[in-house]
């Protein structure tokens, strides 16, 4: 597969640098273009374009980091802040839309009912995505 477009959705969870590395990985061969995207979700009961300051300057946060940690394994990254309904719909749009070759998500380690727990957000992008998806789990800690 050659690669020419990576979408890198981040959440702001200590899985976040480790899937920005995969990626970067992956797309340095080809010289892919990496994008990291952050999804505000907004409630049903507020418009879409509403002004959440304190969920903004958290996404930028996790961008920022993001671009800090591109930064440290010598690559560029662009970054988008992206407000939705629903973070695995407008993870599809946008790889749609920017035509990504790959969406590469990360998985913090978690465990319901002891079993291992993959969120409803990368299910909705796994059976969304139009493009290969990459789900990358953090290890178990002890």
């Amino acid at each position: 597969m050659q690669l020419k477009r990576i979408l890198v959705p981040l959440a702001g969870t200590s899985v976040d640098p480790e899937v920005l590395r995969v990626a970067i990985a992956l797309g340095k061969p080809a010289k892919a273009e990496i994008v990291a995207i952050h999804v505000i979700e907004v409630r049903w009961n507020l418009p879409l374009d509403a002004i959440l300051e304190s969920e903004s300057e958290r996404g930028e946060g996790v961008l920022d980091d993001a671009v800090k940690v591109a930064e440290q394994s010598g690559a560029h990254i662009d970054t988008e802040l992206v407000q939705a309904r629903e973070a695995a719909a407008a993870i599809v749009d946008t790889a749609r839309d920017r035509k990504s070759d790959l969406i590469v998500l990360g998985m913090p380690f978690r465990k319901r009912l002891g079993r291992v727990y993959v969120g409803k957000t990368v299910q909705g992008v796994y059976v969304g995505a139009h493009c290969a998806v990459l789900a990358y789990r953090q290890e178990e800690t002890r």
